[in-house]
C-alpha cells in the first residue's frame, strides 16, 4: 500500500508524464521515469522487508491486570522479539488508544470472541496469511483510514537478533464494562517511507472494567412484606452451624449410619440418630431493570452501580444475592471469598437490551412491561427491583413479584 509520501510521489509521477507527452518536454518524462524507479524500488525492498519480519518477529499481549474497577489504572503490554539470526528493519505501530472500544455482552454472554484474558495472559499475534495489502473491494475509504492510522503510528528502531522492545497502553477505564483492544496492524515500510505492508495484526486483549458501588440515602420502598434489611438481621441471629443438636428421633431408611446414637441403642435397644438444625440460608432477589426504554443519560450507570451497593452489603451479611436483569439474565452469587468479584463481573457485562424472543418464549408469555425476569418465585426471598422513575411508572413486574418486591429508584 502506497503511503501519504507515496500517494504523493506516484501523482506527480503520472502528473509528469502527461505533461511531458502533452507538451513534448523530456526532462518531465525523466522525472516521472525516476519516480517510477523510487517506487518500484521501495515495492521489492519492502516485499523483502515483509517476508523477514514475518519470519523472525515474535509479538505478544499480555494483560497483567484483566479486572479493574472504573477509574482504576491498568495497562496492556506489547511485547517485540526479533527471534531470527537477522537485522529487522524499523516497524511501525498502530496507535493501541484508538482500536479500544467498549461491549455489554451481558450475564450469559461472552464479551468478545474468546473469554476475557485472566490475569498475566499472553496471546500470539495473528499473520495474515494472504497478501497483507488490502484487498481492492475494501474500497478508498478502508486505504485512507489506514494510511491516517499510519501516519500517527510509532515508529520503532531497528532490532537486532535476539533483541526485543516493549509497549505499554493505558487502557481507557472511565467506562464501565468489557474493553477490547483488537487489531493493532504492525507495519514495514521501504527505506524511502513509500511504500507500506502490513506483517502481523494483535490478537484481542479483554479488560473487565467493574462499575463503582455507589448507595444512596433514598431508602427502599417497603412492600406490605419485611424489609430485606430487616429480614437479614433477623436471619443472621438466628444462622446456626449446622451442627447444633436438636433431639432424637427413631431411625428411617436412608439416615446416615454417623448419626446412629449407640448410648440409646444400648439403653433401648431402638435405633435413634441424631437430628441437626440445618442453618438458615437468607436470601435476596436483585432485580436490575435495563429496559432501553426507562434509561436516558448515565441512569443505567447509576442503576447498576446502586445494584452493585446493595449486592455486596448483602453478601457482606453473609446473604446468597440472585442477580436477575430484565433480560432474563440469572445468577446466583454466594457470599464466599468470591463473591463481590463475582457480582461486579457480571455487573459489568449488564448493558441496556430488550429480552431476545427465544427468551420470552423460555419464560412463558408475554413480558410484563417489555421485561423478563428468570427469577425463581420463592415466598422465603426478598426482592429488590432497582429501577428508574420511567420504569417505576411502567411496572416490569408481574403482579406476583409487585406484592413482595421492594422498589429502589434512582436518578
Amino acid at each position: 500500500m502506497l503511503s501519504w509520501r507515496g500517494t504523493v510521489l506516484a501523482s506527480g509521477a503520472v502528473a509528469s508524464a502527461v505533461a511531458g507527452l502533452a507538451y513534448g518536454v523530456e526532462e518531465f518524462l525523466l522525472l516521472a521515469l525516476a519516480m517510477a524507479v523510487l517506487l518500484t524500488t521501495g515495492a521489492v525492498v519492502v516485499r523483502r522487508r515483509q517476508r523477514v519480519a514475518r519470519r523472525s518477529l515474535h509479538l505478544v499481549v499480555r494483560v497483567p491486570t484483566a479486572e479493574v474497577t472504573a477509574g482504576q489504572p491498568a495497562v496492556v503490554e506489547m511485547r517485540m522479539a526479533n527471534t531470527g539470526t537477522r537485522r529487522l528493519p524499523p516497524l511501525l505501530v498502530e496507535e493501541p488508544h484508538r482500536r479500544w472500544s467498549v461491549s455489554h455482552p451481558g450475564m450469559g454472554g461472552r464479551p468478545a470472541p474468546g473469554a476475557p484474558q485472566p490475569a498475566d495472559h499472553r496471546s500470539r499475534a495473528r499473520v495474515s496469511a494472504g497478501p497483507s495489502d488490502p484487498a481492492p473491494t475494501r474500497g478508498v475509504r478502508s486505504r485512507a483510514r489506514e494510511r491516517r492510522a499510519l501516519a500517527r503510528s510509532l515508529r520503532l528502531p531497528e532490532l537486532p537478533a535476539g533483541a526485543g522492545t516493549g509497549l505499554r497502553t493505558p487502557v481507557p477505564t472511565g467506562r464501565r464494562g468489557v474493553l477490547t483492544l483488537s487489531d493493532v496492524g504492525v507495519w514495514c515500510e521501504d527505506p524511502f517511507r513509500l511504500i507500506v505492508r502490513r506483517v502481523a495484526l494483535t490478537p484481542p486483549a479483554h479488560v473487565v472494567v467493574y462499575p463503582v458501588p455507589v448507595d444512596s440515602d433514598r431508602p427502599v420502598t417497603p412492600g406490605h412484606r419485611t424489609s430485606h434489611r430487616e429480614r437479614r438481621s433477623s436471619v443472621a441471629t438466628r444462622r446456626l452451624s449446622g451442627d447444633e443438636l436438636s433431639g432424637l428421633r427413631p431411625y428411617a431408611p436412608g439416615d446416615r449410619l454417623t448419626r446412629l446414637h449407640w448410648p440409646a441403642l444400648a439403653r433401648s435397644g431402638d435405633l435413634m440418630v441424631r437430628e441437626f438444625v440445618e442453618p438458615e440460608v437468607a436470601s435476596l432477589t436483585l432485580l436490575v431493570d435495563v429496559r432501553p426504554s426507562v434509561h436516558a443519560g448515565d441512569s443505567l450507570e447509576s442503576t447498576v452501580s446502586r445494584a452493585a451497593a446493595l449486592g455486596i452489603t448483602s453478601l457482606e451479611q453473609g446473604v446468597t444475592v440472585e442477580l436477575c436483569t430484565s433480560v432474563g439474565d440469572r445468577v446466583v452469587v454466594a457470599p464466599d471469598v468470591a463473591g463481590k468479584q463475582t457480582l461486579l463481573r457480571a455487573l459489568a457485562m449488564v448493558g441496556p437490551s430488550n429480552p431476545a424472543p427465544a427468551v420470552v418464549r423460555r419464560w412463558g408469555g408475554r413480558p410484563t412491561g417489555g421485561a423478563v425476569w428468570a427469577t425463581r418465585d420463592r415466598p422465603d426471598t426478598d426482592l429488590v427491583l432497582v429501577t428508574t422513575e420511567a420504569g417505576s411508572a411502567r411496572p416490569a413486574l408481574p403482579e406476583s413479584l409487585q406484592r413482595r418486591a421492594d422498589t429502589v429508584v434512582v436518578p
